[in-house]
């Protein structure tokens, strides 16, 4: 397969199991757990610095295990050195989200030169909540005193206004590439578990030409999701204002490679 975001250990950066990469659009296949739905975001636009989205949970297993992984993230690759960053909302198992019902917040990365993990990684205890609205925010920082480009994931929870810095990654690359939101899931969870569903709206990014961009298209993609029904999909809720959400245990509507706007 031809995938982007390295295959590394533990999607928390701090866990135990390997888990398949989701930079490029490869192709699906067959699996017995909904591991993740994609939607790439697309634009003309070069020199990217900045990348904003919203993303709130509508659904959540009422029993979820210990030991499983859910991940709402938006993820960001760099211009080289195969640099990537993702960053969101996760329920995990990792030591550091134990003492808080296993919610927090993951920021980390990967390069070709610091390997899986490499370039950064922080792990924030964090209480999200179901049908809160909250807005993820990468953003290039200055450089660091080594010459790399030091990049902020921040998230804001709309309802208090606040607006909290969960760490940084160092890159070599100057611009972000291109953007991927994604909902993965993991040790353990198959394809009948109760459902999970989240929304995403308003993306936006900046660059070097002055104001903000929406991206011009947003593609679907899944990996190593589940066959038949129930299943994984994702769907266009609304095209102005642009929001779109993703579940797992549906029937499939929305068909791998779509374009949903």
């Amino acid at each position: 397969m031809n995938l982007d975001r390295r295959t590394f250990l533990g999607s928390t950066l701090g866990g135990l199991v390997a888990f398949p990469a989701v930079r490029t659009i490869g192709h699906p296949f067959e699996g017995p757990e909904p591991k993740s739905i994609h939607t790439w975001l697309e634009s003309d636009k070069s020199q990217i610095y900045a990348y904003d989205v919203d993303v709130k949970i509508t659904d959540f297993p009422t029993n979820a295990d210990r030991k499983w992984l859910y991940y709402m993230s938006l993820q960001v690759n760099f211009t080289g050195h195969d640099e990537w960053s993702h960053g969101g909302i996760q329920w995990s198992g990792t030591k550091e989200f134990r003492d808080n019902n296993n919610k927090g917040i993951n920021w980390g990365g990967g390069s070709d030169w610091a390997g899986y993990g490499g370039i950064g990684s922080t792990n924030t205890p964090f209480t999200w909540e179901n049908g809160k609205w909250y807005r993820y925010r990468v953003w290039r920082l200055d450089k660091n005193d080594k010459n790399l480009w030091r990049w902020l994931f921040a998230v804001k929870d709309y309802e208090s206004g606040v607006e909290k810095r969960y760490g940084t990654v160092v890159t070599k690359s100057k611009w972000i590439k291109s953007a991927v939101v994604f909902t993965e899931t993991g040790y353990g969870v198959k394809c009948d578990t109760e459902k999970a569903s989240v929304e995403w709206r308003n993306p936006i990014f900046r660059c070097t030409t002055p104001g903000e961009f929406k991206p011009t298209k947003g593609i679907a993609t899944y990996n190593g999701t589940c066959e038949g029904s129930p299943s994984t999909d994702q769907q266009l809720i609304s095209e102005k204002p642009l929001q779109w959400m993703h579940a797992t245990a549906v029937s499939r509507k929305t068909k791998y490679g779509t374009r949903l706007w």
